[in-house]
């Protein structure tokens, strides 16, 4: 089953859900069917049934009321239509009151479940023939039980201006503080070079590996995953993490950096949760993310992300997964820690800069998804239709050689030898097609995908901007109708040059980012390519020379 690519508001017809955790089977209205991310699409309306469920037998059925019969269809899985979206979805909230859980309790139950993970795991030694002791591949479908979910929603959202308004902007350009004073470790310094303005640079880079993953298991077995080992080369120390603690990390790091460009994590599988190339793939990937978030100079000095990265005791991680979930400094009080330079900036300078770079982000996601789509047929092609020719060629080679060993007279015996050679170069040659993109285009593909990634993020990071910047607009007119002292729009003015400075810091990051990365990845790209028909070409005239005599 191919992916099926869609555009913003398509409406997709979901024919399958049950493919694999994450993934949909979809058909678009061209009646092209495909495989599509459930977290990029959001239900918009479900199909109704061809017929009503029968009702329940009368020994169990419910008491005779006076009131009207109870709906019997809500938890019935039906076909639903999507409504896409540019990367971000939208949550719907259709739980019942009774079936809400209070914070605590989920926190509760969140810290049992880490603690079940690290008191109470064991390693399975499986019959599967995998290289990190994983099972047979999985193709089973999802379990009926997760039918219950709450119908419509697709995955939990984030709009970084919604986040913004509803964790303290708002209170932050109004003055309202937190009662915690902001301690010098937490200072975030922006520094002005010949580049712009910046994050003040790391002394020290780091790395963290990611690798060793391991199926484990808990609750004598009936609930199984896959733990990963970080090795940070700061210590050494190995830590065991899952992909949903990579997810809490994730979900921390967004609320915590307003403007911060966090990627998203690796998408979840299509299937075989335990299948060897998926958790290659999967480990690849992580390797990337925590990469970056080493490199950048905010989170890497996070002290979220060093618990992360270093905690190995039950207790101490619950301590800062508390700790991490109760930051006062989050959302707009983050801004609170950033040290901005004193020089005020000049607002319509600013907003066009801005503007600009809107425009550019929206440009190079255009690009990056059309080289991801060309990435992803070169890589079809390369596995199936240049394969075949190839073999094609050297299978009628083979013949005319077969067909020359029924005259054995002496003086043809070379160039018999020699057709036979050529047949079995060609069909090497369609093998090298098919095993190249592993070298040159998957690289480039899972490189282009982060990018896609993060490209998809930092409109919502220039939102940020914006809605500072309408609060100043406002604040200055109220002080034109004299409803606002003007010292007091001075300093709302001020703490919006603190967002801007902080969005022109995240600019230049990503862009140094991005001239290393494409440098780097395009080389490489180009390297491999090279190898490759260097070692056909070495084929080829090695089968040249038996034709000599």
């Amino acid at each position: 089953m191919n992916l099926m690519t869609f555009q913003a508001d398509d409406l997709l017809h979901i024919l399958n859900q049950d493919v694999g955790e994450g993934w949909w089977e979809a058909q678009n209205a061209n009646g092209e069917q495909g495989l599509i991310p459930e977290a990029y699409v959001e239900i918009i309306s479900y199909s109704e049934p061809t017929m009503p469920p029968p009702p329940p037998p009368p020994s169990y059925g419910p008491p005779a009321s006076a009131g009207p019969p109870a709906d019997t269809t809500d938890n019935l899985q039906q076909p639903v239509e999507t409504q896409s979206f540019n990367n971000v979805s939208e949550t719907r909230d259709y739980s019942q009151h009774e079936n809400q859980v209070s914070p605590e309790s989920y926190e509760d139950a969140w810290d049992d479940d880490w603690e079940d993970d690290n008191s109470s795991t064991t390693e399975q030694n499986l019959p599967g023939g995998g290289n990190f002791g994983l099972s047979q591949p999985n193709r089973d479908t999802k379990a009926s039980s997760d039918s219950t979910k709450p119908g419509g929603t697709v995955k939990k959202s984030f709009s970084r201006f919604s986040t913004f308004a509803k964790s303290g902007g708002e209170a932050y350009m109004m003055g309202v503080m937190p009662t915690t004073k902001v301690s010098e470790t937490d200072l975030v310094p922006i520094i002005e070079t010949q580049n712009g303005y910046e994050w003040t640079p790391l002394s020290e880079v780091f790395s963290c590996q990611v690798t060793s993953p391991k199926k484990e298991s808990k609750l004598k077995g009936l609930k199984s995953y896959i733990a990963y080992q970080l090795i940070p080369s700061f210590s050494g120390i190995r830590v065991s993490r899952r992909y949903k603690h990579f997810d809490w990390l994730h979900e921390r790091l967004e609320e915590k950096f307003p403007t911060v460009c966090v990627p998203p994590l690796p998408d979840k599988q299509i299937s075989g949760r335990y299948e060897d190339d998926f958790i290659l793939e999967r480990m690849r990937q992580l390797t990337y993310w925590v990469d970056r978030m080493c490199k950048h100079p905010v989170i890497s000095r996070s002290e979220v992300f060093a618990h992360f990265v270093t905690c190995t005791e039950d207790k101490g991680w619950k301590q800062g997964k508390r700790r991490a979930e109760k930051d006062e400094f989050k959302g707009g009080n983050w801004f609170l820690t950033v040290q901005a330079p004193p020089s005020t900036l000049d607002q319509e300078k600013t907003e066009s800069d801005i503007d600009q770079y809107y425009k550019f982000i929206k440009t190079m996601d255009d690009s990056v998804k059309k080289m991801l789509a060309v990435n992803q047929d070169s890589m079809r092609k390369h596995c199936g239709p240049f394969k075949k020719e190839f073999q094609k060629i050297g299978s009628a080679f083979a013949d005319i050689s077969k067909s020359f060993e029924l005259d054995d007279r002496p003086y043809g015996s070379s160039l018999t030898i020699a057709i036979k050679h050529t047949g079995e170069t060609y069909t090497e040659i369609g093998s090298l097609f098919e095993s190249q993109p592993r070298k040159d285009l998957m690289p480039l593909f899972e490189r282009l995908f982060e990018y896609k990634g993060m490209l998809s993020a930092f409109p919502d990071i220039l939102q940020v901007q914006k809605a500072s910047m309408v609060k100043v607009r406002e604040c200055k007119k109220a002080e034109d109708e004299q409803k606002m002292d003007p010292a007091d729009v001075a300093t709302v003015a001020q703490r919006g040059d603190v967002v801007s400075y902080s969005t022109l810091a995240e600019i230049n990051q990503f862009s140094k980012n991005r001239v290393q990365d494409f440098k780097a990845m395009i080389k490489d790209y180009l390297t491999e390519q090279i190898q490759f028909y260097q070692t056909i070409t070495n084929k080829l005239q090695e089968t040249l020379i038996l034709y000599n005599d």
